[in-house]
């Protein structure tokens, strides 16, 4: 109500009791004046808030940067070239392995699940990152906004950054499965091509 009209309803009244207003006016005045401060005071202070969700940011920055340096198309790579080596072996081969070839033939196809699982892993962390990213700025909207209610906002910063960790604990982990199955396929892969040559067609290739 603006304070004009307030003031205006107030002559009014005072004009049909046929008293002086004036006093009566000026206490209104104060009144509203007092009124309207007194809103502006209770506005909710975003600001922590709003250095949280600034932190929270920096953090998943990071985990996508940890995320951007696994590269994709090494990991395909491999997989593909596992998988071609253990299929043309399984194939083709017509003499029975020895106990220790035999496992070190198990070991090394079974890197090819392992990378497609770091992929998979590594994928869904990125589209995590992605999504958890716009969240945080539409809360820093309503911050800024002041649309948001502060004890919700704060459960919700808490909570994500209990998941932004959990994020990058699995892009730490992807990181050491990896580098785990580049250094067996690395291992391994001089045996698995002298078993390659003495099947009956030429050798494959392997990723240098």
């Amino acid at each position: 109500m603006k304070i004009a009209h307030i003031v205006a309803r107030n002559e009014a009244i005072c004009s049909l009791q046929r008293t002086d207003c004036r006093g009566r006016s000026s206490l209104a005045m104060t009144l509203v004046v007092v009124f309207v401060l007194a809103l502006s005071g209770c506005r909710t202070d975003f600001t922590a808030e709003l250095n949280a969700a600034e932190s929270l940011l920096g953090v998943l920055n990071s985990v996508e940067q940890s995320s951007s340096e696994v590269d994709a198309r090494l990991i395909k790579q491999y997989v593909k070239d596992v998988a071609e080596k253990c299929q043309k072996i399984q194939n083709e081969l017509t003499d029975t392995l020895e106990l220790e070839q035999a496992q070190m033939l198990v070991n090394f196809c079974a890197i090819q699940e392992h990378l497609q699982s770091c992929l998979d892993r590594k994928e869904l962390i990125d589209a995590e990152v992605v999504q958890t990213r716009n969240q945080i700025f539409n809360l820093k909207t309503d911050l800024k906004e002041r649309r948001a209610d502060k004890d919700s906002a704060n459960l919700y910063i808490e909570q994500e950054f209990l998941f932004v960790e959990s994020l990058n604990e699995g892009t730490e982990q992807v990181v050491v499965e990896l580098n785990g199955c580049f250094e067996t396929y690395a291992e391994l892969k001089d045996e698995i091509d002298r078993l390659l040559i003495a099947l009956p067609s030429k050798e494959v290739d392997g990723v240098e």
